[in-house]
């Protein structure tokens, strides 16, 4: 390699490096401005943000698996759950403004995904429009990241370094990369 490529290399290092960490300032931003229902630590030292839509049974699912982990008494994460409607434009709405709209959205998202096999949370007849937005919102930016299908989680690793995991995670992973229990 000749001097003047690495001079450059060593030049722009620094600038990819701050436009790497600017781009993920924003994600970051943007995660947080959503719309989200959390459980797990009330006073965090880490989250992770899940795209959750409620008519997707992997949701349910992933939820399930990470109970015992959100509840460890040395969890420290908190998770942020995106709700999005893409699979059943009629239940994901509806129901993901039963969970939003409701005075205990936590609770509410609980109830989902424990009966989810039941049909889960009675959904609302009619959505309101700021609910409506909200998920609509929270859909738009599922996609305009790029993200195909729920569940998708974001999360940092033992590192530091966010990480995008689709779809469902085993639990093993779950307690060491995401919840970093041991």
């Amino acid at each position: 390699m000749s001097k003047i490529v690495v001079l450059l290399l060593t030049l722009l290092a620094p600038l990819i490096s701050q436009a790497e960490a600017a781009s993920m300032d924003s994600l970051l931003t943007q995660l947080e401005a959503s719309s989200w229902v959390a459980e797990g630590a009330q006073e965090p030292q880490r989250v992770a943000y899940l795209f959750t839509d409620m008519a997707c049974p992997y949701c349910a699912r992933l939820w399930e698996n990470m109970q015992p982990m959100i509840n460890d008494a040395d969890n420290v994460l908190q998770v942020r759950h995106i709700i999005v409607g893409l699979i059943n434009p009629k239940r994901s709405f509806t129901q993901g403004a039963a969970v939003l709209g409701a005075p205990d959205p936590s609770a509410a998202l609980a109830e989902h995904e424990e009966y989810y096999d039941d049909g889960g949370i009675r959904p609302l007849e009619r959505v309101p429009d700021a609910i409506r937005s909200q998920i609509q919102s929270n859909t738009a930016l599922m996609i305009g990241l790029g993200l195909q299908g729920t569940p998708t989680l974001i999360f940092q690793d033992k590192e530091g370094r966010w990480r995008v995991a689709p779809g469902m995670i085993g639990e093993a992973d779950l307690r060491q990369q995401v919840f970093q229990l041991h």
